[in-house]
């Protein structure tokens, strides 16, 4: 805790923190601030560079949500938090973002940019995924009959 100017200020990074997948608690020790930001419009295919997308298209997937991003960061094996009070600062109608921590050296992740193209196509194969299942529960659903008024 940092006493600045009379107020009592403390770790922000541990406040909205938590991790929604798994149901862990935050461990309030761990600092944060070091780990990657990914916002979901990094990835979003219906952006523009200008308006946040950060890589090529073919990796991009239309609307991914957060929770979408940390399956993905989940089957990568990769550490990641996320932040669902979190907005992000050119559309503030986007909530949430995922810190992640990248692997060691050893792994073929490299870097950020390397590592979000990684969660593009895991992210492609979760949309047809889910996508097919839709498809496949509007295809069971009964049709209801319509009754035929009588004319007296």
């Amino acid at each position: 805790m940092v006493k600045e100017h009379g107020l009592n200020i403390t770790n922000v990074y541990n406040r909205d923190i938590y991790n929604n997948a798994e149901n862990n608690t935050i461990d309030e020790s761990k600092d944060y601030s070091r780990w990657k930001i990914i916002y979901p419009n990094y990835l979003n295919k219906k952006k523009k560079v200008n308006e946040g997308r950060r890589i090529n298209l073919k990796y991009c997937v239309s609307d991914p949500t957060v929770d979408e991003i940390a399956l993905a960061c989940k089957e990568l094996n990769v550490s990641y938090v996320i932040e669902k009070k979190k907005y992000y600062p050119r559309d503030w109608l986007i909530e949430g973002r995922i810190r992640i921590k990248l692997p060691n050296q050893n792994n073929d992740i490299l870097n950020k940019y390397e590592l979000m193209k990684k969660i593009g196509l895991k992210l492609q194969t979760i949309k047809v995924n889910v996508e097919s299942n839709v498809v496949i529960n509007t295809n069971n659903l009964s049709k209801k009959k319509k009754k035929k008024k009588n004319k007296e």
